[in-house]
């Protein structure tokens, strides 16, 4: 899958997951068992900002690899993140909250491993 196509994708989840975040800020709260809503607003911000960012890297011709990287840290740092949230049993606590974050963090962690790859054999190229 080239880099272009991949960023393209991770751009889609960020876009799609943040404004869910910001649009359905209750229905998020209620799905993992949370009283949060300004955590999961800040953070549908943060998924904004992002997607359109991996959006604007992935039209350039030749794409950073400093971008690429950087990428690859915010999607390991997200599945981190639910990882940990998960096992302290905060913020996230319903069973099926729980289910659903961590499938999308394993798709996070998948998406940032591909992109890895692809920054690797940018800076070969360097």
């Amino acid at each position: 899958m080239s880099l272009n196509l991949l960023l393209r994708i991770n751009s889609a989840s960020c876009l799609i997951l943040g404004l869910l975040m910001l649009l359905q800020t209750d229905a998020v709260n209620a799905l993992i068992g949370s009283e949060k809503p300004m955590l999961i607003h800040s953070i549908g911000i943060i998924l904004v900002f992002n997607g359109v960012h991996l959006l604007v890297a992935s039209l350039r011709q030749q794409i950073k690899p400093h971008e690429v990287l950087y990428f690859v840290m915010g999607d390991y740092a997200w599945t981190i993140l639910t990882v940990l949230l998960i096992s302290f049993d905060a913020v996230i606590v319903d069973p099926e909250g729980i289910r659903v974050t961590f499938v999308i963090a394993m798709y996070t962690a998948a998406m940032g491993a591909m992109q890895f790859r692809h920054y690797k054999n940018l800076k070969e190229r360097v």
